[in-house]
């Protein structure tokens, strides 16, 4: 892949968005005990896909020529200005709810916890239980990952692709089902948060690492009707995870669908519908961040207040969906977005003229890279 190659993949976004309403269902289900736990039970999965699209988007958009210490935290900076600040206002609008009484879906709110939280700590393994808003473990688990980023990057990039996907394999076959003394029971990373939920993220991320490389080796196959392939295969995951609690191979899935549909997508000038998908990808950080303080403050005594029953939970959760949409879209435009270019201006420049690739690495940063987790 040439630099002037680099864009960014608005089909991934709408991935991105899809797996937050799924992450958000996936909790939602638990507003009442009547509800089936089966509804939509292993979209909790959608978090690990999170991770790997993580892993892609921010390795192939890193500018090769990017090395030493400058480098590493303007890169440490930027991502830090994607998640911190959204994370700090959610952790402090549970701070307020825990000093009013009102109880979230974790009781542990103690000034300790406080910290974790702070530092985004809280996932590796410095604690026994969930704390605050507790989706952020994951936010907490990327940060060990953008961590060792460059490590990541040095192994990738020293190793072919085939013996970088065995180690890839290796890492997840180890940590899932190698019924480690951190894990309780076999394929329990997969449910992992608190309890080291950071090694959760790291095959996942390196798996990412992965894909960007298989993209970018790619060329000769890049055509349009991959791209209808990946969603096929993206759709048959969400499908799949709908019933069945299969991690391993939900991340076949997503990993087949992330490939096929950037390679598809990369033989469109301008894929359809980009100013949409991209928007709505814009959004699915904030709707990751926002969706445990709704669900307390807004749709549980929405669902109390309305007397409704389990039947009815499908068509409470696309109005919840929709809700929360649109709360996230405004957070993207007058908060996070807005904060997150405030804060990289703190990043260390570049000793180099701009090339290409690092313009690349700004417009990922922009609209795609992650979180949640």
């Amino acid at each position: 892949m040439q630099a002037n190659e680099s864009r960014r993949f608005v089909v991934l976004d709408f991935y991105r968005f899809v797996a937050a309403l799924g992450v958000f269902i996936f909790h939602l289900k638990n507003i009442d005990k009547g509800i089936s736990p089966a509804w939509n039970g292993s979209y909790g999965l959608f978090v690990d896909m999170f991770f790997i699209l993580s892993g892609f988007v921010i390795s192939y958009s890193y500018p090769a020529s990017s090395t030493g210490m400058r480098s590493y935290l303007r890169f440490l900076v930027r991502r830090i200005a994607r998640i911190y600040p959204l994370h700090l206002l959610t952790l402090l609008a549970f701070v307020a709810l825990a000093w009013v009484g009102v109880a979230g879906p974790t009781s542990h709110t103690s000034f300790l916890d406080f910290i974790h939280n702070v530092f985004l700590v809280q996932a590796w393994g410095v604690t026994d239980h969930l704390s605050f808003n507790s989706p952020s473990w994951s936010i907490s688990a990327e940060l060990f990952c953008y961590l060792l980023f460059p490590l990541l990057m040095i192994l990738a990039t020293n190793v072919s692709p085939l013996m970088l996907a065995i180690i890839v394999a290796v890492s997840y076959a180890v940590l899932a089902h190698g019924h480690l003394p951190i894990w309780q029971e076999r394929s329990q990373m997969y449910g992992a948060n608190f309890d080291y939920g950071m090694l959760r993220a790291l095959p996942s991320f390196l798996n990412g690492i992965l894909l960007a490389i298989l993209f970018k080796l790619s060329g000769k196959y890049r055509s349009k009707p991959l791209a209808i392939v990946g969603l096929a295969v993206f759709a048959t995951s969400v499908l799949i995870l709908n019933v069945f609690a299969k991690p391993d191979l939900a991340i076949i899935l997503f990993s087949l669908a992330i490939l096929l549909t950037a390679i598809g997508e990369s033989a469109f000038k301008v894929f359809p519908g980009t100013v949409w998908l991209g928007r709505l990808g814009n959004t699915s950080y904030a709707i990751y961040m926002l969706h445990e303080l709704l669900l307390i403050l807004v749709f549980k005594p929405a669902w109390n207040g309305l007397g409704l029953q389990p039947d009815a939970f499908p068509i409470f959760a696309v109005a919840c969906c929709v809700v929360l949409t649109i709360a996230a879209d405004i957070t993207y435009s007058y908060i996070e977005n807005p904060a997150r270019k405030l804060i990289g201006r703190l990043a260390p420049k570049d000793s180099k003229p701009k090339s290409s690739a690092s313009d690349a690495l700004a417009l990922a940063e922009a609209g795609q890279a992650a979180n949640a987790r």
